[in-house]
């Protein structure tokens, strides 16, 4: 009877003992030592910086533990989980951008996304240029370019010639843009040549004593088809011509290049 009493006292002292369980997993967030994946910019722009050029790097770091980042621009999908720190977007046209990063743990815990904003003014007007720089897209569809006047000051016609790689590109339409087109009057002929890998394009306003504009905007837009991988570059040829309402030449800053890759 007294050996049973005694086993009974043991089971009870034992029963009113805390128990502590020993964790010693940092990446379990019930571990009082659990600090959360945390991120942080090292390197880039930011802070609503404007950016002279149409390339941006950015580089970033986590605590210990972090192992995988995912990054995005503006609105678009983010990207694939990957472990790189750094990262350098090229194409980017004329405006604003929103980078943001989000890092995580192997458990898949997640830290706060973090965000810079910076702007891109890489191309001084007057200029004629393609918006966007580069299209990606794959074989058999569509992509869409616009050429643009860029900060431009009483134009009133433009003329300019386009060479692309006909093996890897087709042009479906051409259409004016609404740039000069003053008082719903303005002059817009092409012609193209898909086998020579070729566009001519005249436009002007007209309508008034001395129809012109200022500023940016579209002069036309452009829709190709993709016919083969790899890439392909969209060539101003250089005898591009901008003129003002007396016939004078507008002189050309800068001429930017269209860019289609495909897989």
């Amino acid at each position: 009877m007294i050996k049973r009493l005694f086993i009974v006292f043991i089971l009870l002292f034992w029963s009113c003992e805390e128990i502590v369980v020993q964790q010693d997993n940092l990446l379990d967030p019930g571990n009082p030592e659990y600090d959360p994946p945390v991120i942080t910019f090292v390197s880039g722009p930011g802070g609503g910086e404007t950016i002279s050029t149409s390339e941006a790097t950015f580089s970033w770091e986590g605590n210990d533990l972090v192992s995988e980042y995912r990054t995005k621009i503006n609105n678009d999908p983010w990207g694939d989980w990957a472990d790189h720190t750094s990262i350098t977007l090229q194409y980017l046209d004329e405006g604003g951008y929103t980078f943001s990063i989000q890092g995580r743990y192997t458990t898949e815990d997640t830290s706060a996304v973090i965000t810079n904003n910076f702007s891109v003014d890489a191309v001084q007007g007057p200029a004629l240029m393609f918006y966007p720089r580069a299209n990606f897209s794959s074989v058999g569809s569509n992509v869409t370019f616009q050429v643009l006047a860029e900060e431009v000051t009483s134009l009133t016609a433009a003329q300019f010639n386009v060479t692309f790689d006909p093996s890897k590109l087709e042009i479906v339409s051409v259409t004016q843009g609404s740039l000069l087109q003053i008082n719903g009057e303005s002059i817009f002929s092409t012609e193209f040549d898909n086998q020579a890998g070729s566009l001519s394009v005249i436009t002007a306003a007209l309508g008034g004593d001395l129809p012109s504009v200022d500023g940016t905007g579209v002069l036309l837009e452009l829709v190709l088809e993709v016919k083969a991988t790899g890439t392909s570059n969209l060539e101003f040829d250089g005898t591009e011509l901008l003129r003002d309402p007396d016939n004078n030449n507008i002189s050309i800053s800068e001429t930017v290049n269209g860019l289609v890759v495909s897989e």
